[in-house]
């Protein structure tokens, strides 16, 4: 017992010493994890302090490039490439390291504008080195957000760009440069889009029972301050769903879409998915003489800005133009040939819509934008002009009412031209001989003849090309008998060529025939033994044309002389001649959808033939209301009411122009329709 007691009085000292033991390893443990604690607080301060430091550095070279000062401290427009690539040079940024540094900067405020409260392009003195402006969720809208991180992009894009014109500039001392900042770059926003990702996904999945219910709300409300009633029933008809997408479209058309192509991408029946779009960018434009440096899309629509590369030209007598025709048949054959692409995308190349000049600052670096820059813009496979099968009831009952109103002005115009024949007038109004109208028919159906042979050149022209037309609306005339045929394109043109093929040779061809229709019936008549059945009018018609009364006075001087009102015989072909010339040249005319209009878009690009075409309606207008000429009264009219003054539809290559012997036949024939609509010296249009 007493070993026993012993022993247990050892065990209870040698409890106590591991006791104390234990107590002191805890006590050094916990000062060394004090000491951790603050040597860690120390570091993330200084490395806070020092990163602090070099943003407000960063933010102060990016304010210089942006130009901003004390009394300017918002940026509102992103400067162009050139102008970036002269304000690196001037505040001695071209270094790698602070070119590095700018660039994932200004990711940082991307990233910071996307999923944070800050990021705006714009100083505020309050803050420390003057760096960017901290907003909040509060004062700041989702939509100012949007539109400052697009900006923000769009800087960062300008500034790689910028980069690239230096290093084309240099040469081989920094041509390494770009590529590994644009990788670079590429890397951070592939990691933030998969993150950014991951939370939207979290959060939708979190509350999307939520989110459907109050958008329904958020949708019945509104139809029912449009429409009076509710959804709730889902018993809205189709036809009302589609133009409330149309309008929700037309209301979101962002500005890079140019109004021309505009009306095409909101009545797209299908949408396309950002993966595709996308595809356009790594698969298309990878390895293309287009060096995409931006681009934006919405769900009918996107845009791809870049830079035509110059080192691509292999052949120094190769133009511009015909390095973009090169670059967008390359392109259009990598969508055609692509597995997926091909069904969904069509491309369009045009110039930039919101380019404007650049400031001239007195200093020249790198390539001179004396243009617009072209872009790629993509539209889903299903934006189409309007097809046949579209049309409503009302748009095809006005076409037939229409074509029965100019079968029946041509044959008014026909039984017109024999009025003043004493034989014919005689036998129809004393005697009631219907069969004498007989007489009139050769002239009717030469006059339909020359509008059919009109058509036809237009057609012969479109399948060419490939472009769809549709069927044409004849256009009455109480002069002529008819103006010729309204025919719309149902597939847009592969460039400005084939635009102006199609266009010019309707009243090309038909222009050339009635010129020698014209002549061939002066000569007939000239050499007639009898005018009993020839039409006679006044020697006004003669002199009704400059044109007309010129070729007259060479092929048959003696009509010039007689008085306007002295009544002569002719032959129909000169009428049906006369009728041609002067359809012809009235849809010569430069304006909107007519011939002329469509002609002049592809030999002078399309911002200037708008001019054209409104310095042609301002004198239409003058010579209508003037009372000159009762032709340009009624044509007038009818440009206005069939809405043939808007501008044409695009071409899928805007940018490339037509060669030289085109604009020169489309000079010559708009000079021949002038003459033909002015009137001969003494005489009355």
């Amino acid at each position: 017992s007493d070993g026993v007691a012993i022993d247990n009085e050892n065990n209870g000292s040698n409890s106590s010493a591991a006791e104390e033991i234990a107590k002191q390893l805890r006590e050094k443990a916990l000062n060394l994890r004090r000491e951790a604690t603050s040597a860690e607080q120390s570091l993330r301060s200084a490395t806070e302090r020092k990163k602090e430091i070099e943003n407000v550095q960063a933010d102060n070279w990016i304010d210089s490039l942006l130009g901003l000062t004390p009394s300017a401290t918002v940026a509102n427009n992103v400067p162009v490439a050139s102008t970036l690539a002269l304000r690196l040079q001037a505040n001695n940024l071209l270094s790698p390291s602070k070119l590095m540094r700018i660039c994932e900067r200004l990711h940082e405020r991307e990233t910071a504008m996307m999923v944070g409260p800050e990021g705006f392009l714009s100083k505020d003195t309050n803050v420390i080195g003057g760096g960017f402006v901290l907003g909040d969720y509060e004062n700041n809208s989702m939509e100012r957000k949007r539109e400052e991180t697009d900006r923000i992009s769009g800087l960062l894009d300008r500034v790689l760009e910028a980069v690239q014109i230096i290093d084309e500039e240099r040469g081989q001392s920094m041509n390494e440069l770009c590529p590994k900042l644009r990788m670079r770059i590429t890397d951070l926003r592939q990691s933030r889009d998969a993150l950014i990702r991951r939370k939207i996904d979290n959060l939708v999945n979190s509350s999307s029972a939520n989110i459907d219910k109050k958008e329904k709300e958020l949708d019945n409300l509104v139809r029912s301050s449009f429409y009076g009633e509710s959804d709730d029933d889902e018993s809205k008809s189709e036809e009302r769903k589609k133009k409330e997408r149309i309008m929700k479209r037309l209301i979101e058309t962002p500005t890079w879409l140019p109004p021309f192509i505009a009306p095409f991408a909101a009545t797209s029946p299908a949408e396309v998915s950002v993966a595709h779009w996308k595809m356009i960018k790594s698969d298309i434009l990878a390895d293309s003489k287009f060096t995409c440096t931006s681009w934006d899309a919405t769900e009918v629509a996107a845009i791809y800005r870049g830079r035509i590369s110059t080192r691509s030209i292999a052949n120094g007598n190769e133009s511009d133009e015909d390095t973009v025709a090169d670059l967008f048949d390359e392109l259009l054959a990598k969508v055609q040939n692509h597995p997926e692409l091909s069904t969904k995308l069509q491309l369009f190349i045009v110039d930039d819509f919101e380019w404007r000049p650049p400031m001239d600052m007195g200093m020249s670096y790198g390539p001179k934008e004396d243009g617009p820059p072209p872009v790629i813009i993509a539209l889903a496979k299903e934006a189409v002009p309007e097809q046949e099968s579209e049309r409503s009831m009302t748009t095809k009952s006005l076409a037939v009412f229409s074509t029965l109103t100019a079968l029946f002005t041509t044959f008014a115009y026909a039984v017109s031209s024999f009025a003043l024949n004493s034989s014919f007038f005689n036998a129809v109004v004393k005697e009631n001989d219907a069969a004498s109208l007989s007489l009139c028919l050769p002239l009717f159906f030469g006059v339909l003849a020359i509008s059919a042979l009109h058509e036809v050149a237009h057609i012969v022209a479109s399948r060419k090309y490939g472009v769809k037309l549709g069927k044409p609306v004849p256009l009455p005339s109480l002069q002529v008998g008819s103006f010729g045929n309204i025919t719309p394109l149902r597939s847009f043109p592969s460039s400005r060529t084939a635009l102006f093929d199609i266009a010019i040779s309707g009243p090309g061809v038909a222009m050339l025939a009635s010129l020698a229709m014209i002549i061939l019936g002066l000569r007939m008549t000239m050499t007639a033994q009898s005018f009993t059945y020839f039409p006679v009018v006044p020697a006004a018609v003669m002199k009704s044309s400059f044109l007309i009364g010129s070729i007259a006075s060479i092929v048959f001087p003696k009509v010039m002389l007689a008085s306007l009102a002295q009544p002569i015989p002719i032959h129909p072909l000169f009428l049906v001649g006369l009728a041609g010339l002067v359809s012809s040249s009235v849809n010569l005319l430069p304006i909107g959808r007519l011939d002329g209009g469509r002609a002049s878009m592809a030999a002078y690009g399309r911002r200037p033939a708008s001019l054209i075409s409104l310095l042609s309606l301002l004198a239409l207008a003058f010579y209508s209301f003037s009372g000159v000429s009762g032709v340009i009264i009624f044509w007038g009219a009818l440009v206005v009411l069939t809405q043939q003054r808007l501008a044409e539809m695009p071409s899928r290559n805007e940018v490339t122009g037509i060669n030289g012997i085109r604009v020169s036949i489309y000079n010559a024939l708009l000079i021949l329709s002038l003459l033909t609509l002015a009137p001969f010296p003494g005489g009355v249009s």
